[in-house]
């Protein structure tokens, strides 16, 4: 898979550097995490790949400057890109994008982790702990005070939320957890449940136990935008000694895990399919995540798989198109298969380290 990533790159070009999914083409798309080049390094890196130095040169080059109208967020933009860069050791790159960053209004983001101020809140934790600049951890902590104050208003009744890790009130709780991790402030875990409950109220339990979003056309088990992604946010909860007394997130991650299991999904991606599931299952202490049933993820994923000059690689979003981005393709793949069968590297989404404890 890897040697099908780095077949596909196309550094000549400006617009992107791997094949992904069309998100790639809006403003700066080519360069996020999602779907653009830092995601595709982002994996080559946690995977224990050798490092694509011309790759992190084209990002290097198309981030000076940055393309006018590149989002600030962490999937969608600039923050995921400073994250990478710092990751993978050009630390004044990132530092100079998170400059740019906190020059805008930032506060006016949206709460979520896709391209929020969840998403921004961890990178400024991260590169603060790393640094150990002031300023980096004043205004993650002034994020955090602004998702604490928006979960405490109330909320507009239909149309329906959106929920999950990438869009809901996950996030959220994902960004204040690690901050509760960085500061003890048991407000910051009480405000995380809060959030996580109110994704929970956006769930469904199906026929078959599974429990599932609800957008209320249709149900969603996902990662990016359904129950797993959320389900992996209450593994890191329970981790940390949340509970709510009453069972609730307990009883949530065993419908979860269900929903995780099936024998079919439509796709292969790691925010709408079944890579996802695979990650999940390789990361989640759950009661009954066995190595038995995330073997059987494993093998199911062979069934989307294709050749790209004579190598592995998955198609992306609706099976339309090759892809090597994050979040619809061979890289997200590549994460998840990382994740399960390699106990070396340990790969894993951004700000969701492996359980102490998990399998």
């Amino acid at each position: 898979m890897v040697k099908a990533i780095l077949a596909s790159a196309t550094p000549e070009r400006d617009d992107r550097l791997f094949p992904g999914d069309v998100a790639q083409f809006s403003d700066g798309g080519g360069l996020g995490l999602a779907h653009g080049a830092a995601g595709v390094l982002y994996v080559l890196e946690q995977t224990g790949a050798d490092r694509y130095e011309e790759g992190e040169r084209w990002l290097l080059d198309h981030t000076d400057p940055a393309p006018v109208g590149t989002p600030l967020g962490l999937y969608d933009g600039l923050a995921g890109v400073a994250y990478v860069l710092d990751l993978l050791g050009h630390r004044q790159r990132a530092l100079d994008l998170v400059d740019g960053i906190l020059r805008e209004r930032w506060q006016n983001l949206s709460s979520d982790l896709h391209g929020g101020l969840a998403g921004l809140g961890l990178v400024l934790g991260r590169l603060a702990h790393t640094t150990g600049e002031t300023q980096l951890r004043e205004r993650a902590a002034e994020a955090a005070r602004l998702l604490v104050r928006r979960l405490a208003e109330p909320r507009p009744a239909p149309p329906r939320r959106r929920a999950g890790l990438l869009r809901g009130a996950s996030g959220i709780a994902l960004f204040l957890l690690r901050e509760y991790e960085e500061t003890g402030a048991p407000e910051l875990r009480d405000a995380a449940a809060e959030a996580l409950r109110q994704d929970l109220e956006c769930c469904v339990v199906q026929k078959g136990g599974g429990l599932e979003v609800d957008e209320g056309w249709r149900t969603l088990p996902y990662l990016g935008d359904g129950s797993v992604g959320l389900g992996m946010v209450v593994d890191d909860f329970l981790a940390l000694g949340g509970d709510d007394g009453h069972g609730t997130f307990e009883g949530a991650r065993s419908g979860i895990l269900t929903a995780a299991t099936s024998r079919f999904y439509a796709q292969p991606g790691l925010f709408q399919g079944r890579a996802g599931m695979i990650l999940h299952l390789s990361r989640t202490s759950a009661p009954g995540a066995t190595p038995e049933r995330l073997a059987e993820q494993v093998a199911g994923l062979g069934w989307f798989a294709m050749s790209y000059q004579g190598q592995l690689a998955f198609p992306g979003h609706q099976m339309m198109r090759l892809s090597m981005d994050l979040g619809t393709g061979t890289a997200g793949c590549l994460l998840a298969l990382g994740a399960a069968l390699d106990g070396q590297t340990r790969a894993r989404l951004p700000f969701l380290p492996p359980l102490r404890g998990a399998h």
